[in-house]
């Protein structure tokens, strides 16, 4: 794939820093310790010296910080244009990277599982044609027609495939000690612009290291969500419902109008769950009436990263504070992507500082 900065190397040299600014990223890196954040955080502190300056950090659960509420696992889409042809692309790196971390830290909180999809609508030959690269993932199949639910009839498609889940906080966690461990410092201030990257940095070191700042990723951005997670979905023109065995978690995405748990929409969730999944619900399922036979520890609203104009991702440079300017990678606003394309992102900006090495 092309490196979407084009192939000016980074003339600077090796030993200096990267920063992260992730609610501000730098190279001292200052980054919001969100999902991308933290992954470009591990990658780049390899070989850099990288700093995140963050509002939140692993461990917090404020409603702005998106990551830790998020659905966390793997969903294939075809890809149709350009853009998702290359978002496909980081997706399948992010893939083989979560592969790896599932066999060598399960401490990380990583598992991959067969999923399953139903769709109500779906145009089977453009959806599942080869070149849109969505029947291409590991173990995929199509269902025949005697493995959908009967309970359903308007399931049109099931799919089946191989798909990874993760636990968010546990996988954050693990993320920031990894970082730590390869000498990324973690900051926490709340910036309101990027130009006071320089200062907040500079307030939290030695005069010694405070001028030596290479670049600054940005991978902040803010957008709406409530979390949906599993291997059992059901899709139709108006809804998403998805369930991911994961304690289990259930929800689904809609436009953010209220920061208040809706009790229409919860009960309509957990109906669409109980009609698809009826072994879910338990033997006192009449003690449970209210919640259609759920067991609720939490319902919950949180936010989800999204730009209307999709992934924000920009080569440009940061003005003010020094006399030559900063230069600045924007990398935000990917939305429900945000887990799917993580290490994908973290390479991309990778190859950017790689001529430093």
């Amino acid at each position: 794939m092309a490196n979407p900065f084009g192939s000016t190397p980074l003339s600077r040299a090796r030993q200096r820093n990267a920063y992260t600014l992730d609610n501000a990223y730098m190279a001292r890196h200052i980054d919001v310790a969100g999902i991308i954040g933290l992954s470009i955080a591990v990658k780049l502190s390899k070989y850099l010296k990288v700093t995140v300056i963050a509002r939140e950090l692993p461990g917090d659960v404020g409603i702005d910080y998106a990551s830790p509420w998020a659905g966390a696992h793997f969903r294939p889409t075809p890809a149709k244009t350009e853009e998702e042809r290359r978002e496909q692309a980081w997706m399948r790196q992010a893939y083989k990277e979560f592969e790896e971390i599932a066999k060598y830290h399960p401490e990380a909180g990583v598992d991959f599982i067969p999923a399953v999809e139903y769709f109500d609508n779906a145009d089977a030959t453009s959806f599942l044609a080869e070149e849109k690269g969505y029947t291409t993932w590991p173990d995929f199949h199509i269902l025949d027609t005697a493995q959908l639910p009967p309970q359903l009839q308007s399931i049109q498609l099931g799919v089946t495939y191989r798909s990874w889940v993760l636990n968010s906080p546990v996988y954050l966690k693990w993320l920031q000690k990894r970082a730590e461990a390869q000498g990324t410092r973690f900051i926490r201030a709340h910036l309101t612009d990027l130009e006071q990257v320089v200062s907040a940095y500079q307030e939290n070191t030695s005069q010694d290291e405070s001028d030596d700042i290479l670049a600054v990723v940005d991978a902040s951005g803010r957008g709406s969500m409530i979390p949906s997670l599993s291997p059992h979905g059901v899709s139709s023109s108006s809804s998403q419902t998805t369930v991911i065995k994961r304690s289990v978690i259930i929800g689904v995405m809609v436009p953010l109008r209220s920061e208040d748990v809706d009790d229409a929409s919860t009960e309509a969730i957990l109906k669409r769950v109980r009609d698809l999944c009826p072994d879910m619900v338990g033997g006192n399922a009449d003690e449970l009436a209210s919640t259609n036979g759920f067991d609720l520890k939490q319902v919950y609203v949180a936010r989800r990263p999204m730009r209307r104009d999709g992934l924000h991702f920009v080569l440009k440079s940061l003005v003010g504070h020094t006399v030559n300017p900063l230069l600045l990678i924007s990398c935000y606003g990917a939305g429900a992507n945000g887990y799917t394309i993580s290490w994908g992102l973290a390479c991309e900006v990778d190859k950017f500082f790689s001529p430093t090495r």
